[in-house]
């Protein structure tokens, strides 16, 4: 590429995670990166290396991601509808556009929105149940709500981040943490500027043991304290339940501007 000429642009796409490894690029070449270079390597005809916003783990899913990549190739219109035609259908991309070569989708992210759906029994409904976490016991949801509750503010959240992350500080500032019930279907949704490896999940997972005793007396707050080991917590949710929501550039808006549970059987078709 000739560096005078290069521009940036900007992807937002969703993806159903069940198929890929992940955003990160893996060894297997089935993450979501993967497939996205490879399908603009096809389309620029040069290789291109991809930078996203989040790296969401195998499995989980997106209503929003956003990556950015550089060309010195001029725009053309027909990308988008190109770049689709190139990538599997689990993976939409719905915004192609340039942005300032000083962007980053990391750096200038200032949160995140997060949405956990959990079914009651077993699941019986073929397009719902890919998206779901199974529950086999009944979580009274005044008492999730509460457990829900201690995880919002500032907190040192080393017990709720996978063992072999990277991270240098797992202090993190949690802005909303919310549950909703209909029917079999609960979803979590939790907001913060920023997240460690697996946090969400093992969050969700938590709560849910805590209410159901799986802990004994131990309370969420309780694990909150400085130096509470990972090993202390409860499980991780499974994957297929976690869905990222959006990436926030400007503000973290109140989860309930995005309609939880409105026409829930909608949702598992369309994005936010």
């Amino acid at each position: 590429m000739n560096p005078i000429h290069e521009k940036k642009f900007l992807l937002e796409m969703s993806y159903v995670g069940s198929g890929f490894h992940g955003f990160q690029s893996q060894p297997c070449g089935r993450a979501v990166q993967d497939v996205l270079e490879k399908a603009l390597a096809t389309l620029l005809r040069h290789p291109v290396r991809i930078r996203g916003a989040s790296r969401t783990d195998s499995g989980v899913h997106a209503d929003h991601q956003v990556a950015v990549f550089k060309t010195d190739r001029p725009y053309s219109p027909r990308w988008l509808e190109g770049l689709n035609a190139l990538t599997p259908r689990e993976l939409g991309i719905y915004t192609l556009r340039e942005v300032p070569l000083e962007f980053d989708p990391i750096y200038h992210s200032v949160g995140k929105v997060y949405r956990y759906r959990l079914w009651h029994g077993r699941c019986y409904f073929a397009h719902a149940q890919p998206h779901v976490w199974e529950c086999s016991a009944e979580v009274d949801l005044g008492h999730l709500q509460k457990q829900l509750t201690a995880f919002e503010g500032r907190h040192d959240f080393a017990a709720f981040c996978n063992k072999d992350s990277d991270a240098k500080s797992t202090v993190r500032r949690i802005h909303q943490v919310r549950a909703y019930r209909q029917g079999n279907l609960t979803e979590i949704w939790v907001s913060g500027e920023g997240f460690l490896k697996q946090m969400v999940r093992i969050l969700v997972g938590t709560a849910v043991d805590v209410v159901r005793g799986q802990l004994g007396s131990v309370s969420c707050a309780d694990l909150l304290v400085p130096g509470t080991l990972r090993c202390a917590a409860g499980m991780t949710a499974p994957a297929k339940g976690l869905s990222l929501v959006q990436v926030c550039f400007d503000s973290i808006p109140d989860v309930e501007s995005f309609s939880p549970l409105r026409e829930p059987t909608l949702r598992f078709f369309l994005p936010i």
